[in-house]
């Protein structure tokens, strides 16, 4: 996993820099099967705001998170959590949309003695056509 960090009209000490490191690829190795490849790190400032934007990449895959406060480590934190609930959200809403069916199931629907061609007909007997 590549890790960018990226400083904007601010100077931020390698601390900072390590600490957003180590949040990175705790994230990472927090969701080993998501295949996150790269994440962007931006320590900004604007008037009194310490700003920290991060932009994730993986495997069909992109979020985008910010946070805003008065001290960038607040901001780091807030901004790696917000990633780290987004990925969670994400993951859930994968495992919910990739339900499958049970192949048994299907093939006793399909298949049942119950689904008979005449049964199927006797809504239709009222109209002028011919069933075959």
């Amino acid at each position: 996993m590549e890790v960018n960090i990226c400083v904007k009209q601010i100077d931020v000490d390698e601390d900072l820099k390590a600490k957003a490191r180590d949040l990175c690829e705790r994230l990472a190795e927090s969701f080993p099967a998501q295949k996150i490849t790269s994440v962007r790190v931006l320590f900004k400032s604007e008037r009194q705001w310490r700003i920290v934007e991060t932009l994730l990449n993986g495997k069909n895959l992109t979020l985008h998170s910010a946070a805003k406060t008065t001290d960038l480590k607040a901001s780091l934190e807030t901004a790696v959590d917000k990633l780290e609930t987004q990925l969670g959200r994400f993951l859930r809403k994968l495992q919910t949309q990739s339900v499958k069916p049970d192949a048994a199931l299907k093939e006793k629907i399909w298949t049942s003695t119950d689904l008979t061609e005449q049964a199927d007909d006797s809504d239709l007997e009222g109209y002028e056509y011919e069933l075959n």
